[in-house]
């Protein structure tokens, strides 16, 4: 692989850790809409994992994302997912 190929992947890898950063940013600071768009923007396997972390947290109830403990419980999923992306986490 050429060093312009890796440092492209390389770009494009902390470009998508960036974009997952500002989603969790955006369901923090109360900004549900920006955040929605933004979850449905990331790829699908990262999005099932969030899911799936949401559900274990919240002990299988549904949760309302327009509620500040929502909110905080999804950022908190997103960076969690954000960890485990970067190898952070086993």
């Amino acid at each position: 692989m050429s060093p312009e190929v890796l440092s492209h992947a390389m770009k494009e890898y902390v470009d998508a850790l960036r974009h997952q950063v500002s989603v969790a940013e955006a369901f923090f600071f109360g900004r549900i809409v920006q955040g929605m768009e933004g979850l449905l923007s990331l790829p699908e396997d990262v999005r099932v994992k969030i899911d799936q972390l949401i559900w274990d947290a919240a002990g299988g109830a549904a949760i309302d994302p327009t509620e500040k403990e929502s909110q905080s419980l999804i950022a908190a999923a997103i960076m969690h997912s954000l960890e485990e992306r970067m190898g952070m986490l086993e």
